[in-house]
């Protein structure tokens, strides 16, 4: 993959080569399981969400944000999703995000133009382990929470 790694393990890509799923296989990878998982996007498909499930032993806990419309227009993706993450909130979304935490702290997350699909077109994302930087995210996705609609799981 073409992803330019920077000696503190930051990356960044711009190419039509890497996916959304790659990025959350990179992810998984680095820090080998996820106690807690955060996914935002625009849109999901039933390939990420099989990707879920085929990874779900590597995953404690997963939140995943969707936006409102996409969700109601495509109900059965929405309900498949439910039945195989812990929380799903609805909300006018556009971010596409993946936060991922270990066990024993290690956090990593992306920020990525890729929505939760493969559409094979020209992506950027920048990936960071910086805990300042996942401070700031993880306090705006509780003002997402607040902003949303839980359709499954938990606050």
């Amino acid at each position: 993959m073409k992803f330019q790694e920077t000696s503190k393990g930051d990356a960044l890509y711009l190419n039509q080569q890497i996916q959304f799923h790659h990025v959350f296989d990179r992810l998984l990878d680095k820090i080998e399981r996820a106690d807690k998982m955060i996914v935002s996007s625009f849109a999901v498909t039933e390939a990420i969400i099989r990707r879920i499930i085929k990874n779900r032993y590597r995953i404690g806990e997963i939140s995943l944000f969707l936006d409102f419309t996409v969700a109601s227009r495509n109900m059965p993706i929405t309900c498949f999703a439910e039945a195989n993450v812990d929380a799903l909130f609805l909300l006018n979304n556009h971010s596409k995000t993946i936060w991922v935490q270990s066990a024993t702290g290690d956090q990593y997350l992306a920020v990525i133009s890729n929505n939760a699909t493969n559409n094979h077109r020209f992506e950027c994302g920048f990936i960071t382990g910086d805990r300042e930087l996942i401070a700031i995210y993880l306090d705006e996705i509780e003002q997402m929470k607040l902003e949303s609609v839980l359709f499954y799981g938990k606050r």
